[in-house]
Parts: C-alpha cells; structure tokens; sequence
C-alpha cells in the first residue's frame, strides 16, 4: 500500500567527502522522511551527523539532485529560497543554546520576533506552548536558574513555536540523567502523537529502545 503521508525530505544516493579525509562520509545513502514520522538516525559518527544538519541548515551546499525538500532539490535553493526552507526546520541541541540574559518566555518568543510576527499574536503563540509544555510558572524566570531538563523543554518549545515542517532533535538528551532523558523522550512521542514530525539524531541505543516501546518508529543506522 502507498504511503498516504507527504514526503518532506529524500536523500537520493548521497555521496560526499572531505577533502582533509580520504574516507567517503556518506556513500550513496537514501533516506525519506515523511510528515508524522518519528525516526532515528542513530551511529557513532560524529561529523556524519554533524554534516547532515550542515546541509539542512544551509551551512554547506550539497550535491545537485541528491537532496530533496518536498521533491524541490535544495542545491538549487536561492539564497531567498534557503531562508525560507530553514525556517520550515528547528533543531534542537544536546547544549540548548538558549539565550541566558532572556527569560523562559522570551527565549521561546524570539524565533518569532526575528520575523517580525505581530506582538499579540507571539503573546497569544507563546502561552499556547508554555501551556503545552508544562512550562507557564517558569515564564519569567532566567535561564541560569532552571535545571537541565527545563532547559530542554524550553529548547523544545522555542523550536515548535514556529510551527516547522519538523523538528530536528540532535542528542536532545545527550546532557541528562536518564530519570530526565524519559521525560525528555515522552515529550517528544506525544508531539509526534499530535501530529509533530520528529526526527532524532541520536547513538543512546537505550533511549531508541525506551521510545521503540511506546511508539512507531523509523530507525536509520549510520
């Protein structure tokens, strides 16, 4: 039966080195993820990883006709057309960067501001997420002060804020306790259970294995 669901991104035979090294980082690798899914990419390789989110992010251009957003071949992009595909995506990071001077509230509010988004309307999108996430009694604390696991679910937040085509998590656990990389995982399968597109870059086989358990998922080896 034919996947019903749009396909948001394809890698088609993805071949790409370094020129500092001799050894093929990627070599003719597929890949499609389609909207709803919930998949991990799971390795040890570092810069494999790393080189993916370079090319989503447009920080390295990668070969014509080898990745696709929704059939488009982003090599192809325009600068114009780059930042518009890079506001479809949020990644989310194993270290948050998030903005310390800011507060909770006004972490999760930039990404809408940098678009200049009328303030009643980020005002009214914000609330909806720091409700969503659990979040509305840290709203006006810094940063500095909240645990790492708040940090996390305030990076989540920032990056659904902007509604995106789906959210990039890159070892979003990589800096917590396992009692708190659960939570960080529950978080993650019930965006994906309303409709949140999920992909995760991860080599903790045991939180593929927690998340294996309650969900569907799509698993890439690397």
């Amino acid at each position: 039966m034919a996947n019903s669901k749009e396909k948001l991104l394809e890698i088609d035979d993805l071949t790409w080195w370094y020129e500092d090294s001799p050894t093929l980082l990627y070599d003719d690798f597929n890949f499609d993820l389609y909207e709803k899914d919930f998949c991990f990419i799971v390795g040890k390789s570092g810069r494999w990883k790393t080189t993916l989110i370079r090319f989503l992010m447009g920080k390295l251009t990668p070969p014509k006709k080898m990745i696709f957003y929704k059939k488009e071949d982003i090599a192809r992009y325009t600068d114009k057309e780059r930042a518009i595909f890079k506001r479809k995506i949020w990644i989310v990071y194993q270290d948050f960067k998030l903005i310390e001077h800011k507060t909770v509230y006004e972490n999760i509010a930039y990404p809408l501001k940098i678009v200049s988004i009328k303030p009643s309307k980020i005002k009214k999108r914000v609330n909806e997420i720091l409700y969503q996430m659990d979040l509305m009694d840290k709203k006006d604390v810094q940063i500095p002060t909240l645990s790492g696991w708040e940090k996390q679910r305030v990076a989540i937040s920032r990056a659904l804020v902007t509604n995106p085509e789906f959210i990039i998590a890159d070892e979003p656990t990589g800096n917590l306790d396992w009692e708190n990389s659960q939570k960080i995982a529950d978080y993650l399968i019930d965006l994906n259970n309303k409709g949140n597109t999920i992909l995760l870059i991860t080599h903790d086989m045991r939180l593929l294995d927690y998340v294996k358990e309650k969900t569907n998922i799509k698993i890439v080896n690397v």
